[in-house]
């Protein structure tokens, strides 16, 4: 048996469950976020057992059975539903918060894209930068600081422009007159006259500065187990997309493209990490140099595959399906 663990707006599901369903392969998607209105658990951890019965699509997941899961897009379970107060309400979401975290930790025993512990610390950008540095990658060069004085330095020493970003996933939201805002920012070019313009909110939020890279295109790299599907994005020069190519993506340029000199690179970084999935941001300079951004280990591709043509999700569905049907019940 196979285990989706993501929630109810993700659109990436169908295109690794149909090769799933072509190859006959029982699997079961647990939307987290409806786990309190359409979930029914029963969990015995003394004998490891334990069961939880999706309701609407009529499927089990029997924790002993599970061979494989695909952590995907979990979200935060849903309480509206329920007439509670803040406190209530934070008690109840802690409880199956714990719950769940406890299901994937008796689930150690299957094989996971990828396991949830080690994605917390793989999304770590600080330690991504300084092992994708100790592994042989160019990395643009860094400062995290809340000191203007400190921030103003490492501009000088650049001796040109800076990029700034959101070291999190921009994931922080606000429902404002029915309109959703996000906080949290994209990769932005900026002169040393901005930075001193601003330095005074510098010491309230603790920032990210790199040296600003020029670049010629950037690769989207998606690796699934050991292959590598690598996508060239062309940004327009000049426009918002130079910065960052998030800002208008689905119309730039997509071109499926072979990168064999960095899958040595690429591979040794998934292994330092204990991956067996995950989605690098890297950038061709002028030169032609590759240099690394970040790695996302729960990152999007469904795009690049409906854009390019790329077979990822098939490969997500062939690496579940590896040890799907291994072994007896634990």
């Amino acid at each position: 048996m196979i285990l989706i663990l993501t929630s109810k707006t993700d659109g990436h599901v169908e295109a690794v469950s149909q090769h799933l369903d072509a190859a006959g392969i029982q699997w079961v998607r647990l939307n987290t976020e409806d786990l309190a209105s359409n979930a029914d658990i029963t969990i015995t951890p003394t004998t490891g057992s334990g069961i939880i019965h999706v309701r609407d699509s009529g499927r089990t997941v029997d924790l002993k059975k599970v061979r494989c899961v695909w952590f995907r897009k979990p979200a935060v379970v849903n309480l509206s539903h329920l007439a509670l107060d803040e406190g209530s309400q934070d008690y109840v979401e802690a409880e199956f918060n714990e719950i769940l975290h406890g299901a994937y930790a008796m689930l150690r025993h299957a094989r996971w894209i990828n396991d949830p512990f080690q994605t917390r610390i793989a999304h770590r950008k600080l330690l991504q930068l300084q092992v994708a540095n100790r592994l042989g990658f160019k990395t643009p060069r860094t400062l995290v600081t809340n000191d203007a004085e400190t921030a103003l330095r490492f501009a000088d020493e650049i001796g040109g422009d800076l990029a700034i970003k959101s070291l999190g996933a921009l994931n922080v939201t606000q429902d404002v007159d029915g309109q959703t805002r996000q906080f949290g920012i994209f990769t932005r070019r900026i002169c040393r006259a901005e930075l001193e313009e601003f330095r005074d909110k510098v010491r309230h939020l603790p920032t990210q500065f790199q040296e600003f890279v020029e670049k010629r295109y950037e690769l989207r790299i998606t690796c699934v187990g050991k292959r590598v599907f690598a996508c060239r994005i062309e940004p327009r020069p000049g426009q918002l997309t130079d910065e960052d190519c998030r800002f208008d993506i689905q119309s730039l340029n997509h071109v499926a493209c072979e990168c064999p000199e960095l899958h040595e690179k690429l591979h040794a970084y998934m292994e330092a990490f204990g991956l067996n999935f995950g989605c690098f941001d890297i950038a061709i300079t002028k030169s032609g140099e590759p240099v690394f951004f970040e790695c996302n280990p729960n990152g999007q591709w469904l795009w690049v595959e409906n854009l390019t043509g790329l077979p990822i999700g098939k490969a997500i569905a062939e690496e579940l399906i590896v040890d799907a049907s291994r072994g007896e019940d634990l």
